[in-house]
C-alpha cells in the first residue's frame, strides 16, 4: 500500500489539493505542522505514473474526537478533507485512501468513524452508513417577540472566564444525546472561539447556570437571516423559552435567524408561531463501525435490562483485517454495562438463524455471572453502523433495506440495549 503518514513538508502541498477539491483559498506559506489533534495520511504524486515530486495526489485527514453513545463516549474518527488530485482521479486512490484510512483509525483505537459525505455512495461502499443529517430552521423573529420574561432567570455574556461553565453545560445537556462531539482539546480550544462568535448564560439569582445560546452575526446570506445561531442549550423547557426570548430582541437588526438543532431537539417543543421551516442543503452525517466490541462496550445497558445474544456481524465492504467490525460475539448486558467477548465459530456458516435447540447456552454477563444467551442476531455492516448510533430498531434497519435478522428474544434484546434518541451532531469539520 502506498499511503503514508504526510508531513510537514507536505502540509503546503495538501492544503492546495484540499482547497482545489471543496473550495476556498489557502496562504502557500512556509510549512509547519498539521493540527494537533489528528493524523494526516496520503498518497505522493510521485510514486505513480506520471507523479510529480511535492504534489499530495491524494490526502485526508482523521481527527481524534469523542462522542457521545448510549450514556457513555466513543473514540471516534472523524474524516475530513479527503480528496484526489485531478490528474490522478480514475485511478483507484480514493479506495486506497480509504481503507487505509479504516485501518489506521483501527490502529488508533477508535472504534467508531465519521463523516459528511460529498459522495454518500461511494463512502457507503466503504461501509459507511446515513444515521443522521444536520438539521437548521429559518426562525422569524417575530414568532420569538412576544415570549414572556421567566421569573428568576437573567442573562450574561460569556467570556474566556466563563467558558469552562459552558462547556460544562454542554457535557451535562448532550450526555444523554448519540453522536454529539464532547468538545475536548487540542481540537476544541479551552477559550472563546473566533470568528465572531458570541454567547450568553442563561443563569438563575444564585447564580447556578441553566442553559446557553450561542450565535455568530451573518451578512444574510441564509435566506436573509442575519443571526446563525448555534446552538440553544436549557434544562427545562422554561429556560429554552427564555433563550429563545433573547434572540427577539435581534429584531432591530434582521428579520429572522437561523437555527441549528438536533434530530430530536426539546427546543423544537417551544418553538412559537408557524413560521419556521427548513434551511435546504442539509449535509448528510455518516459513521462506520471500525471495532463492534468497543463500540458497544462504550455504552451503558438500560436499567434492569439483563441477558445475552450472540451477534453476528459481515462486513465485505474493506478487506478481512482491515479493522475490527467482522466477527462474532457473545453480547451481555448486566448492572448497567454491556461486554463483548469473541464467539469464533459458533454461527451457521450458511448465514440462518439457529433455531431453538431446548439447551439454553451461556455467557459470561459484565458482572461476571452466567447469562442465557437469548438467541442469535446477524446484522451487515451498514445495519451495524445504523444500529449502534441508537434510535432504530432492527424492523428500522430491515425497512432501509439493510440486513438485520435475529431471533425474536434476541431482537427484543437488542431493541432495548440500543434505545434511544437517534443521532445528532452539531458540529462541521
Amino acid at each position: 500500500m502506498r499511503v503514508r503518514e504526510l508531513t510537514v513538508d507536505d502540509n503546503v502541498a495538501y492544503r492546495s489539493l484540499s482547497a482545489g477539491a471543496f473550495g476556498g483559498g489557502f496562504e502557500a506559506v512556509e510549512s509547519r505542522p498539521f493540527s494537533a489533534g489528528e493524523t494526516a495520511i496520503g498518497i505522493g504524486s510521485e510514486q505513480l505514473p506520471g507523479g510529480a515530486p511535492g504534489v499530495v495526489a491524494a490526502g485526508a485527514r482523521i481527527r481524534h474526537d469523542r462522542i457521545t453513545l448510549g450514556g457513555g463516549v466513543v473514540d471516534c474518527g472523524g474524516i475530513s478533507g479527503l480528496a484526489v488530485h485531478p490528474a490522478h482521479r480514475g485511478d483507484g486512490l480514493f479506495r486506497e485512501l480509504i481503507t487505509a484510512t479504516i485501518a489506521r483509525c483501527a490502529q488508533e483505537q477508535l472504534p467508531m468513524s465519521m463523516l459528511y459525505p460529498s459522495h454518500p455512495a461511494i463512502y457507503r461502499r466503504a461501509g459507511y452508513q446515513v444515521v443522521a443529517s444536520v438539521q437548521r430552521l429559518l426562525v422569524p423573529l417575530v414568532d420569538l417577540q412576544h415570549l414572556p420574561k421567566m421569573p428568576d432567570r437573567r442573562l450574561v455574556p460569556v467570556t474566556g472566564a466563563s467558558m469552562p461553565r459552558l462547556h460544562g453545560l454542554y457535557r451535562e445537556l448532550t450526555a444523554e444525546d448519540n453522536g454529539m462531539l464532547t468538545r475536548e482539546g487540542p481540537l476544541f480550544p479551552a477559550g472563546l472561539p473566533s470568528g465572531g462568535w458570541s454567547a450568553l448564560l442563561l443563569e438563575d439569582h444564585d447564580g447556578v447556570a441553566h442553559g446557553y445560546v450561542s450565535w455568530t452575526r451573518t451578512a444574510g446570506e441564509n435566506g436573509g437571516a442575519g443571526l446563525e445561531v448555534h446552538e440553544i442549550l436549557g434544562r427545562t423547557r422554561e429556560d429554552r423559552l427564555a433563550l429563545l426570548r433573547s434572540l427577539g430582541s435581534w429584531s432591530t437588526v434582521t428579520e429572522s435567524v437561523v437555527l441549528r438543532v438536533r434530530t430530536e431537539d426539546p427546543v423544537l417543543d417551544v418553538l412559537p408561531g408557524s413560521g419556521a421551516r427548513p434551511v435546504d442543503g442539509l449535509p448528510l452525517v455518516m459513521m462506520r463501525v471500525i471495532d463492534t466490541a468497543a463500540a458497544f462496550e462504550a455504552r451503558r445497558a438500560p436499567a434492569g435490562l439483563a441477558g445475552a445474544v450472540r451477534l453476528v456481524v459481515e462486513d465485505d465492504t474493506v478487506p478481512e483485517g482491515t479493522c475490527r467490525s467482522a466477527g462474532s460475539w457473545l453480547l451481555s448486558a448486566a448492572d448497567g454495562r454491556v461486554a463483548a467477548s469473541p464467539d469464533e465459530g459458533s454461527a451457521p456458516e450458511d448465514g440462518s438463524i439457529p433455531g431453538d435447540t431446548g439447551v439454553p447456552d451461556a455467557a459470561s454477563s459484565p458482572g461476571g455471572d452466567a447469562a442465557e444467551v437469548l438467541g442469535t442476531a446477524r446484522w451487515d455492516i451498514h445495519a451495524a453502523g445504523l444500529l449502534l448510533m441508537g434510535g432504530r430498531t432492527l424492523a428500522d434497519a430491515r425497512r432501509l433495506g439493510l440486513s438485520a435478522i435475529a431471533d425474536p428474544a434476541a431482537e427484543q434484546f437488542l431493541d432495548a440495549l440500543l434505545a434511544g434518541p437517534r443521532p445528532s451532531v452539531l458540529d462541521a469539520f
